[in-house]
């Protein structure tokens, strides 16, 4: 793998290309200061989201009043971030893609903070929803520090810290897709030779009653738009797919990706993948097992500040983000 397959790969290298096949998207150079917010800072919520204290009624008595106070009694706090012009673009986006939005970075989405937004998903109504789901995501590293990794040609004594390719935040309009439709496809020299579903800790009838139809429209999809479009020869393609196989919208790209770790495999693993055959016959890969399962991201879902929470340590914590959260549905109501 080269550095150049990653770049292929891309957000803002493909899209120009694709995006009639794909979900509309605006893409923003990520400003350095918003960088520096993700990178260095504490996880504090910006200005704009205007965190209030809980009302102290039913929580405690006025002799412990002083509770809300820090232990020490100082006064001193952490000074929230204010990205006024950076929030001001990013709303503006938002409304111009009917309020929700759907971020990411150059190749990764911050999936692993979903936690943090309320209902468990990465929908963005403003520009603080956006700042703290990246402020608060791992995967998102992977942009920043090590994108080419994995590349036989990458620079031996690469600053780390410092970003040898430019950051771009993409902001996609948002579009609940349903987890059954999910699937991610593999594409050596050219020709599409393995599909699996995104979501394989999970079981759906949908996919096992329509499997053929499925690889049949996939397939139709990638001859059709994509094979010979796309600058490599071995990739990776996600693709959403629709439960009316007929329409001409049936299939959206949703992703594009390099062949090969850091890309899961998901149902499949490299080592195998690599020895299939490339002939007619493309391989179909879906969960049978109806056992429940945990999600793949569970192990997401329990950061040091709630593991405080749940021990009792810090209840605050909790009451600032529910609090945070309801006052900045008001303002965006009004």
């Amino acid at each position: 793998m080269k550095r150049g397959d990653v770049l292929a790969c891309s957000f803002e290298s493909w899209y120009p290309r694709f995006k009639k096949y794909t979900i509309k998207s605006f893409i923003l150079d990520l400003p350095d200061e918003i960088l520096d917010y993700i990178k260095n800072a504490p996880l504090v919520f910006p200005k704009n989201a205007h965190s209030i204290k809980a009302e102290r009624d039913g929580f405690s008595d006025d002799s412990d009043d002083d509770s809300w106070s820090n232990e020490d009694g100082s006064d001193d706090e952490l000074e929230a971030p204010s990205f006024p012009d950076f929030e001001a673009k990013v709303n503006e986006i938002i409304a111009s893609l009917d309020g929700a939005v759907f971020p990411k970075l150059n190749w990764s989405a911050p999936k692993d903070a979903a936690w943090i937004n309320f209902g468990s998903t990465l929908k963005c109504t403003s520009a603080t929803d956006l700042l703290v789901l990246l402020k608060a995501s791992d995967f998102i590293s992977h942009d920043i520090y090590a994108p080419f990794a994995f590349c036989t040609d990458a620079k031996k004594n690469e600053e780390v810290d410092e970003p040898q390719h430019s950051l771009k935040l993409v902001l996609r309009a948002w579009r609940q897709i349903r987890p059954d439709g999910e699937f991610r496809c593999f594409i050596r020299t050219n020709q599409l030779y393995a599909i699996c579903q995104r979501h394989y800790d999970s079981y759906f009838n949908f996919i096992e009653i329509e499997q053929v139809n499925i690889k049949r429209v996939i397939s139709e999809f990638f001859d059709r738009n994509i094979k010979g479009n796309f600058p490599l020869d071995d990739y990776v393609m996600d693709v959403s797919v629709g439960h009316k196989f007929e329409s001409s919208g049936c299939v959206k790209l949703i992703d594009f990706n390099v062949h090969g770790p850091p890309t899961d495999g998901l149902m499949f693993n490299w080592s195998e993948l690599r020895l299939f055959p490339i002939d007619k016959e493309v391989h179909f890969r879906w969960q049978s097992d109806k056992t429940m399962r945990s999600s793949v991201f569970s192990q997401y879902k329990l950061p040091i500040d709630l593991v405080d929470i749940s021990s009792g340590g810090d209840p605050e914590k909790l009451i600032d983000l529910i609090q945070a959260h309801v006052e900045e549905q008001k303002n965006i109501k009004s």
